[in-house]
């Protein structure tokens, strides 16, 4: 649709703050010169301008560069009829139309600009003046006879007069008739320039840290003034006038409010009183922006893990009481809960723990603790929000974050809304999950009350974890959220997730080499051994022929243990397990499974995958799910437990071929090596490469039969 404005050279247009007139109007296009830089021009469509018009940042003034709006500037207190009281809109209206039906009846030939006209012709002008004003109307539609009816008193000749002429001289515009009573009054000094600033010091004395009320605070400052007056007495000068309390009470009032909570509570007290509200960061991705914090749960709880209890006299059960700490990771566009650990303390680890479960499928913990709903959200993150906690604030939490790639960010404490996601979950455990439990402490004493939080704990660790889990995967992520419209965290990951697409994830070299602890190995002839298996790749092969080193540097994830980080020189390199089957497996896993073993074959020095696989599929899932929630509570394995397990876990293991361990033989000896076997064991079956002769029994040498290989380091 075509459109054509028209614009004046004295209008404002008003752009995003800057003022614009219009300098030239064409069919196609209007030219706007900046008010205060002139010679700067832009030209934009009539369709453009009437687009900007109805933006939020766009003003529009007609006739603002007029003399009589100049005026009227200095004088009106106001931009618009609408922003005065309705009483005083009536009369300016009323005002109006008599100065209205004056120039109509000027214009008849009917009037003139004379006392004696005016008077001569009042009754034709007021008559006028009412339809103007609609007041016809109103007394017809009064009701019936005798109604009571409202009219004005109508004004002498010369205050009609004195209208038309501010009327007139104000451009015909209703606010020159504004009487200029807001500028009535005495405004200058009720005292002396000592005085007054004498008077100021109760600003002072009541903007105290120590708190004073208003009426200490007036008391002193008339004390001050008494003190002073005697001074000026001895000095022989005139006395201050003492001000009222009333009115020391007024300054008081016109203070700052935000000025004065910061000097008498602090800046951060008065930041959180008169923060401005905001909608927040506008997230529109999953994993876009991704809030972690942690929480002191408000649930006293048994700190020990599940099992151990029954067997603790009563004594020691009251000493384990004690409250657990929640680590917590939230994604702000779908407010899907990403990871949670508990911890005894705030530390480091434990974040470093959470962040990594970010990247990883926590549907088996959800099962482990009897979820019905899939704990699938994981993605890549863009942007990682913390407050300035000591965990978050280490070296090793920043430098994990940094090696990932993420964008970090530590808004300022004492600010928690510009964590606000977070924040709220928070609040939304202790409101909805915390009531549920026995043993809870309440926001605080007043409303704990009386309530014997250390007396009905009963909840250990694992309790806690399926509470927690169950609170999160099924009810939490199924609910519908405000903040989303109603919709469900879990559906609204999936809409996005499909829509938007995700973040890719760290691949599984980089999380072993970011998340993997630091441990050292020995190559052996088999590669490096871990957890009692043995790991290799071509670079560790080409390392143990040629390299005069013997130590190198690998990082495993204990929830997989098919393969492992490994540091050949200045490079990593992905060390694949010699036995197969243990893709996936984990570490807890493989560990109940040598238990087990080393009760049933205490005397057997080697022994088949097949009998090792095995052991593992007997791990109850029972055992299996105890031990995966415990991998979120503070009884997770460590590092010095997976260094004090080695030997314990040391097997030797007969490989079966087919495994990418088996590397394809090239026929060199040099490369592939000399299969050595001893007599009393029977040669492998499968071997297609060329082996050395077995001596018959009766070649034998006279020593001792000890199987033997070029690994110095196996156990046998």
């Amino acid at each position: 649709m075509n459109m054509r404005l028209r614009l004046s050279h004295s209008d404002l247009l008003s752009l995003a703050d800057v003022p614009y007139r219009p300098v030239d109007v064409q069919d196609d296009f209007i030219i706007l010169e900046q008010a205060d830089r002139p010679g700067t021009t832009q030209s934009f469509t009539h369709e453009e301008i009437a687009a900007l018009l109805r933006a939020p940042d766009t003003r529009f003034t007609p006739g603002y560069f007029t003399a009589a709006r100049a005026r009227l500037r200095q004088t009106c207190p106001v931009d618009l009829l609408s922003e005065l009281d309705s009483d005083v809109r009536a009369v300016l209206l009323w005002q109006k139309a008599a100065c209205d039906a004056f120039l109509l009846l000027e214009q008849q030939g009917k009037i003139k600009r004379t006392y004696c006209a005016v008077d001569a012709a009042r009754p034709l002008l007021e008559y006028e003046t009412k339809r103007l004003d609609g007041q016809q109307i109103k007394d017809r539609e009064s009701g019936r006879a005798g109604a009571l009816t409202v009219s004005r008193k109508f004004p002498c000749a010369k205050s009609i007069l004195r209208w038309l002429a501010l009327y007139e001289e104000g451009g015909h515009d209703v606010l020159a008739l504004l009487p200029h009573w807001h500028r009535s009054g005495n405004r200058g000094l009720r005292w002396c320039h000592a005085s007054e600033a004498f008077a100021y010091q109760v600003i002072d004395i009541y903007a105290s840290s120590q708190r004073p009320t208003k009426d200490q605070a007036i008391a002193e400052t008339l004390n001050r003034f008494k003190a002073e007056n005697v001074q000026r007495l001895d000095e022989e000068l005139p006395p201050l006038t003492v001000p009222s309390s009333r009115s020391l009470h007024r300054r008081l009032d016109g203070v700052d409010r935000y000025y004065l909570c910061a000097k008498r509570y602090g800046v951060d007290a008065a930041n959180r009183k008169y923060r401005l509200i905001e909608t927040g960061v506008e997230v529109l991705t999953p994993g876009e922006r991704v809030e972690m914090d942690e929480h002191r749960l408000d649930v006293i709880t048994l700190l020990a893990p599940s099992g151990v209890l029954a067997h603790l006299p009563v004594d020691q059960v009251e000493r384990l009481k004690g409250r657990r700490w929640l680590y917590l990771a939230i994604d702000c566009a779908t407010k899907c809960i990403l990871a949670m650990r508990l911890a005894d303390t705030p530390n480091a680890q434990d974040a470093i723990r959470t962040l990594r479960d970010i990247f990883v499928d926590r549907t088996p913990y959800a099962r482990a603790a009897g979820c019905e709903s899939a704990w699938d959200q994981r993605g890549g993150i863009g942007a990682l929000v913390t407050d300035q906690g000591s965990a978050f604030m280490s070296a090793d939490f920043r430098a994990t974050a940094t090696a990932l790639g993420l964008t970090m960010h530590f808004p300022p404490a004492g600010m928690p809304h510009l964590r606000g996601t977070i924040e709220t979950m928070f609040r939304t455990i202790g409101f909805k999950l915390m009531p549920l439990l026995s043993g809870r402490t309440f926001f605080d004493p007043v409303d704990r009350g009386d309530y014997p939080s250390e007396q009905l704990a009963c909840l250990d660790d694992d309790d806690l974890i399926r509470v927690l889990l169950t609170f999160f995967v099924d009810i939490y992520h199924n609910e519908p959220h405000r903040g989303l419209h109603g919709e469900t965290p879990a559906d609204c990951w999936k809409r996005l997730s499909k829509e938007q697409g995700l973040l890719p994830i760290p691949d599984g070299l980089t999380l072993r080499k970011v998340f993997g602890r630091p441990m050292s190995r020995k190559i052996r002839g088999d590669g490096v051994l871990f957890a009692g298996l043995s790991y290799s790749c071509p670079a560790l092969r080409e390392m143990f022929l040629h390299a005069p080193e013997r130590d190198v540097e690998i990082r495993a994830d204990l929830f997989d243990l098919g393969w492992i980080a490994v540091k050949v020189g200045d490079a990593w390199h992905s060390a694949i397990c010699n036995h197969r089957g243990f893709d996936g497996v984990r570490y807890t896993d493989w560990q109940e499974a040598c238990r087990a073993l080393r009760i049933k074959h205490q005397r057997a020095a080697t022994l088949s995958e097949e009998v090792v696989h095995r052991a593992i599929a007997r791990i109850s899932n029972t055992n299996r799910a105890a031990a995966l929630r415990m991998q979120l509570t503070p009884f997770h394995v460590t590092d010095a437990e997976v260094a004090r397990n080695e030997k314990a876990l040391h097997y030797s293991l007969t490989s079966s071929v087919g495994h990418v361990g088996d590397w394809m033989r090239t026929g060199d000896p040099l490369t592939d090596g000399i299969d050595i076997i001893p007599i009393d064991l029977p040669a492998p079956r499968e071997s297609t490469a060329a082996q050395a002769p077995v001596p018959r029994p009766s070649e034998q040498p006279a020593r001792s039969r000890k199987s033997w290989t070029f690994d110095d380091e196996a156990e046998h």
